[in-house]
């Protein structure tokens, strides 16, 4: 069925296909049109004119019908011609346009493999055909454009993010030697704390931002093998660290081996898990669930269900929410990276976030 659609997908994008539909149509309304045109020439002219002449010259049989035969030898011949002429014409467009777009899809073939990550422009070459390397030089000429655009942002991005954090670091620096001076007021200590906690912010968003940027400049390479489970336990203590007086349940139904960036995959469960504990009740159980190619992480809290049209926006988190909202957008960005499908449901009361076909 699949190969079936495939086939009729490219026949409808063929344009050789497309022209040799239209002109049978054509062909064969113009014969329709033609049939009664081509009887009346011949009864009034080629058959009458014969009868004529046999009656003229007085040759008699009643065997011989002049005008039927005509009439007959007229449409052999006519249906003959257009046969002959359709066969060639066909067999004109079945074959000779491979040759004629050879060099239209040999450019369709090295741009699909154009990749902007790897900053590579396809060379394309001459084809001797003037519309062709027109096509050429202009698709170049955009491949070129877009790589340097690529890099320039790459740049921008990982420059900024650097600069941003060394000032940062520095502030953080003296806000904490200035905290250890005794002459130091309460309200100054306090100040100074809250500027610190606003310095501490303005990091880790810029720490997030710049990986997003990594993950949608597909600069991580996908090439470790990674089994989820073990990654899972290696966090785990991590997590329950973090959650304090809320439970991590990990609940193996299965094991995934997965093809990926394993740093990508550990910031993708972290943020999963850090974003259930955030919300969860206290005291509440935060369940991990792992099957062959499926995660799912839940947890229950006291708001309702989430907005799940909205939910994996950057930036977007409800007003009883607290945080950046990007942790979800990160944990989106990474699944698109690895071709992964995350849902978001609510339950019974509790918040399910499922990752699929991870393989």
């Amino acid at each position: 069925m699949d190969r079936m659609k495939e086939k009729q997908h490219i026949r409808k994008q063929t344009l050789s296909y497309r022209l040799m539909v239209r002109f049978a149509v054509c062909m064969a309304v113009l014969m329709v049109l033609a049939l009664p045109l081509l009887y009346l020439i011949t009864t009034h002219y080629y058959a009458e004119d014969l009868t004529r002449l046999v009656m003229k010259y007085g040759v008699k049989n009643t065997h011989v019908d002049l005008e039927e035969d005509t009439l007959t030898g007229m449409f052999i011949q006519f249906f003959s011609i257009i046969m002959l002429l359709l066969i060639a014409v066909f067999i004109v467009m079945r074959y000779v346009p491979r040759r004629l777009w050879q060099p239209f899809y040999v450019t369709m073939r090295r741009i699909a493999s154009f990749r902007i990550e790897k900053e590579n422009v396809p060379v394309l070459l001459d084809s001797g055909v003037s519309e062709f390397d027109e096509l050429n030089r202009i698709l170049s000429t955009l491949m070129t454009k877009s790589v340097k655009s690529y890099r320039l942002r790459r740049e921008f991005t990982e420059n900024a993010s650097h600069e941003l954090q060394t000032p940062i670091a520095i502030a953080q620096m003296k806000i904490e030697a200035m905290q250890q001076d005794p002459e130091l007021t309460d309200r100054q200590a306090k100040n100074l704390e809250d500027i610190y906690i606003q310095l501490r912010r303005v990091s880790r968003l810029s720490r997030s931002l710049l990986l997003l940027s990594k993950i949608d400049n597909s600069q991580f390479k996908k090439e470790t093998q990674v089994r989820l489970n073990e990654c899972i336990d290696k966090l785990l203590p991590q997590w329950q660290t973090i959650g304090g007086n809320r439970i991590i349940d990990f609940r193996k139904h299965g094991d995934a081996m997965v093809i990926c960036n394993e740093a990508l995959l550990e910031s993708m469960l972290t943020n999963l898990v850090v974003n259930a504990i955030r919300h969860s009740r206290d005291a509440s159980t935060v369940v991990v669930e792992t099957w062959p190619e499926k995660l799912a992480v839940s947890n229950i809290s006291d708001g309702g269900a989430l907005d799940k049209e909205h939910i994996f926006n950057r930036f977007y988190h409800s007003t009883d929410r607290p945080g950046y909202g990007l942790g979800l957008a990160i944990v989106k960005s990474i699944c698109d990276f690895h071709h992964w499908r995350i849902d978001y449901n609510f339950v019974d009361g509790r918040h399910i976030f499922t990752v699929e076909n991870m393989k």
